[in-house]
């Protein structure tokens, strides 16, 4: 989605929330997460964020992860999404927002 609207001012932005399964393992989140994005050709910004799960959980609402957040121009959050399984509905909810000023 990215490349698809970036020329019309889309951003986006990833969080890897850093749990602690992935300190668990061997290498951390640089050998879970980093492969993956370099996978999917992730040519985006890409935040690793080492805060305790409390902390992040409690700035999601209780919601779940992985979580979406679609912000508008004005850097408020216009839509949230606990589950992104309808990749059209959001598609259309991003042109949406790149319509408006």
């Amino acid at each position: 989605m990215h490349q698809k609207f970036a020329s019309q001012g889309f951003m986006l932005v990833t969080v890897h929330l850093n749990m602690a399964v992935d300190k668990d393992l061997v290498g951390g989140v640089e050998k879970t997460a980093l492969p993956f994005l370099q996978k999917m050709k992730a040519d985006f910004v890409n935040l690793i964020l080492d805060e305790p799960e409390a902390v992040w959980m409690s700035k999601l609402d209780g919601g779940s992860v992985p979580t979406l957040f679609l912000f508008n121009r004005q850097n408020r959050i216009a839509q949230k999404f606990d589950d992104v399984e309808d990749h059209e509905k959001l598609e259309k909810q991003i042109q949406e927002l790149l319509s408006k000023p």
